[in-house]
């Protein structure tokens, strides 16, 4: 019986001992490895939020809980366990530095694209922000894994463990950019909508806007995107942050804005230890570049305005981004 007894001791101590190593481990790394619950997100369990400023630390915080308030206020989940149906399709993940970046069309992903193709090896990081031309840079995107790729568990677990990042911009100002980059001028890339917004919405189409050599009124695309329904999937470049990146399901902790990219994404850089190996382009978006968007819609009426506010909405609230300057 005595032998017995200490026989359990033993069993008993080396268990125990082997979870407190477990911790150990887990406290190293930020990776829960079985022996507890995954530990809520706090900012310092990834490579170190000690390695960042501490103003730029409390800013990430201000923007994470204004966008986590904003999803509870508006009936949307926070919780990241809760079911879906399948992840969205901009997640794309880095498993040597264990990131998760959202990279939307029209909010810098040609640049942020480039960047995850130097971390993951696919570019020489000496050099990748010449990378390509956008096409190329494009074309890469199939050397990328994307979180829809994983099974369940592994999903599950880079969700729980990784650092997860999204950029993003004003929602009208990244309409902007889709229009001036896609359905302006000549030589645009969008023929088959260009002409469908040219018979539909322009009051009075060039031939060449009916044959999609020309580009369609700024005027015309608002009408067409107001004319959506806003239930149904939109093209990506202008497609709502809520379908694209899910940010009211998808943990993140690094929220990252256009005109502040150069100072958010290297300071993404030291949170995964590779600041001494790439440096982000340095230079955030100048004030000037706000006039330009915002020009746009000096011909636009109040009312259309306010009617393609809805459609993007949510999207400026949980970013706080406002239509105050109208």
């Amino acid at each position: 019986m005595e032998a017995l007894k200490k026989l359990q001791w033993f069993v008993f101590g080396a268990v125990l001992m082997s979870c407190l190593q477990l911790w150990l481990r887990r406290k190293q790394t930020g990776t829960d490895l079985g022996c507890s619950n995954p530990p809520p997100r706090i900012y310092d369990r990834h490579s170190s939020w000690l390695n960042v400023p501490k103003i730029w630390r409390e800013e990430m915080e201000r923007r994470v809980k204004h966008m986590e308030t904003v999803c509870r206020d508006t009936t949307h989940s926070v919780d990241g366990s809760s079911a879906r149906t399948g992840f969205p399709p901009m997640l794309y993940v880095d498993d040597r530095h264990r990131l998760i970046m959202c990279s939307m069309p029209k909010v810098g992903c040609t640049n942020g694209k480039r960047l995850l193709y130097a971390l993951t090896g696919n570019v020489d990081m000496k050099s990748f922000h010449n990378f390509g031309s956008g096409k190329k840079v494009v074309s890469y995107k199939r050397f990328l894994p994307r979180l829809s790729q994983y099974s369940p568990f592994g999903a599950k677990l880079r969700l729980e463990t990784y650092l997860k990042v999204i950029i993003v911009r004003h929602p009208l100002e990244r309409l902007v950019s889709a229009y001036r980059g896609k359905l302006e001028g000549k030589g645009h890339p969008i023929t088959g909508e260009a002409i469908y917004i040219a018979k539909r919405f322009e009051t009075n189409p060039t031939p060449g806007m009916l044959t999609g050599k020309e580009g369609v009124s700024f005027q015309a695309f608002i009408d067409y995107l107001n004319s959506l329904d806003p239930n149904k999937d939109y093209n990506d470049h202008w497609e709502s942050y809520i379908r694209l990146c899910d940010p009211c399901q998808i943990h993140y902790d690094v929220i990252a804005r256009l005109e502040s990219q150069g100072t958010d994404l290297n300071m993404m850089l030291k949170l995964i230890g590779m600041d001494d190996m790439l440096t982000y382009p340095e230079g955030d978006l100048p004030a000037s570049s706000s006039a330009v968007w915002k020009k746009y819609f000096t011909e636009i009426s109040r009312s259309d305005i306010r009617k393609i506010w809805q459609h993007y909405e949510l999207d400026a609230r949980l970013f706080n981004f406002t239509l105050d300057w109208y």
